[in-house]
């Protein structure tokens, strides 16, 4: 699959694991690719680093190290406001420029959105439902 996942998916994975952690382990084992661009990748590092979590600067360098290994850049060629909270559209920007299939998030604004022209947008364990019963699409 291609995805685009939003920076709090990456903020609960590092942190505290669960469903989100699942979805970064598909991306780093390979199974699905995940697409970014340069605005995406700035905001998972700066929300990472945010002093409120407290985390340990090397282990977040070399978490953002391995996402930048593998992450595959689109360059969002498009402006949408599709989004109540203009932060997010990035997301959807930037998920159209790689023809994503699938917005991973966390974010009630994208969420309810549903889908952005034929990009679904869900939680985690609601894709993880998908393509663990094979009924996703490539």
């Amino acid at each position: 699959m291609k995805l685009v996942v939003d920076s709090n998916i990456f903020v609960s994975s590092y942190y505290y694991g669960g469903n989100p952690k699942r979805v970064i382990h598909r991306i780093l084992d390979g199974l699905d690719k995940l697409y970014v661009s340069s605005e995406v990748l700035e905001e998972i590092e700066e929300v990472l680093n945010r002093p409120k979590f407290n985390g340990d600067k090397t282990d977040i360098s070399s978490f953002m190290d391995s996402i930048k290994k593998i992450a595959i850049f689109a360059y969002p060629s498009e402006q949408i406001n599709a989004s109540r909270d203009v932060k997010d559209n990035k997301y959807l920007e930037c998920a159209v420029a790689a023809n994503a299939n699938y917005i991973v998030s966390g974010d009630i604004h994208l969420l309810e959105l549903k889908k952005h022209n034929e990009i679904i947008i869900l939680k985690a364990k609601e894709y993880l439902d998908i393509v663990e019963s094979g009924n996703g699409f490539h």
